[in-house]
């Protein structure tokens, strides 16, 4: 082929690659450039501590990303920028603190970073017995005794309608009624707190009524309810004075007075 031709021909293949390569340039943002997703609402609060795990995502550059765990002295170290502090922040805010230490050192130019919790460690509340979902929960935002006891389900219909709170401050167990917000319900939970549901409680009631046996429990509940529940008394029953078993003691009650959890209700016998 002469000179001359083969010059006309590299001339035609380059003009018709114009246009495509025109259109790569003006064509959707790279992967470095494109917005990171926002943390998901179970991060978006939380904030990190030592022992978390933590998945970092940088958008372009899957050698820099990774997941790790953080130190005790609250810390990570990534690649090229070294440490980096993460105790007390959220996703969002460690996310912006990783992008501007690869910006200032020069590395990346606008660099775009997701950091995702993997493992709640640092902050989380337990809770157990006798609810749907027992297990741990993060405390990515401000928790209620009542709140956290509803994000696990609720109280299951074999719990009681109250939870024992077992502080992580050592201050000892806390039985609070879920009947009453004011009473401890509404107290704000902490990092290392337990919650457990016991079954649910109790009230016996035995001696001349019509079904004896256990009934379920219910705050403000009286005796004569509880009565009601088994059945009423006998044509031989007497409620005129009931007996009354409570922790290991007798006493005289009245058919109106309210019963506590595990009382032993006996119904008497006439006197003729």
């Amino acid at each position: 082929m002469k000179t001359g031709t083969l010059l006309r021909s590299l001339t035609i293949l380059l003009t018709a690659a114009a246009p495509a390569v025109a259109t790569a340039q003006t064509g959707p943002a790279t992967p470095a450039q494109a917005v990171a997703p926002s943390p998901s609402p179970a991060n978006a609060g939380y904030r990190l501590g030592a022992d978390d795990e933590v998945k970092i995502s940088i958008f372009g550059q899957p050698d820099l990303s990774t997941t790790s765990r953080i130190k005790a002295d609250g810390s990570l170290t990534l690649a090229l920028i070294g440490p980096v502090a993460a105790q007390g922040k959220t996703t969002s805010e460690l996310g912006q603190a990783i992008a501007s230490a690869y910006a200032s050192g020069g590395f990346l130019t606008n660099p775009s970073v997701s950091v995702e919790v993997s493992q709640y460690v640092s902050r989380f509340v337990t809770v157990l017995g006798n609810v749907p979902q027992a297990g741990n929960y993060p405390l990515d935002r401000n928790y209620s005794v009542a709140s956290m006891l509803a994000k696990a389900g609720g109280s299951t219909t074999s719990g009681a309608n109250a939870v024992i709170l077992t502080p992580a401050d050592g201050s000892g167990p806390v039985r609070i009624s879920l009947a009453d917000m004011s009473a401890g319900a509404g107290r704000t939970l902490q990092p290392g707190d337990i919650l457990f549901v016991p079954p649910a409680e109790k009230v016996y009631v035995y001696g001349q009524v019509q079904q004896p046996g256990a009934f379920s429990y219910a705050p403000g509940q009286t005796f004569r309810q509880a009565l009601a529940l088994a059945g009423g008394p006998t044509l031989a029953g007497s409620t005129k004075r009931i007996k009354v078993k409570r922790d290991g003691k007798e006493v005289e009650a009245n058919l109106d007075d309210p019963v506590k959890p595990e009382d032993v209700l006996i119904i008497r016998e006439k006197l003729f």
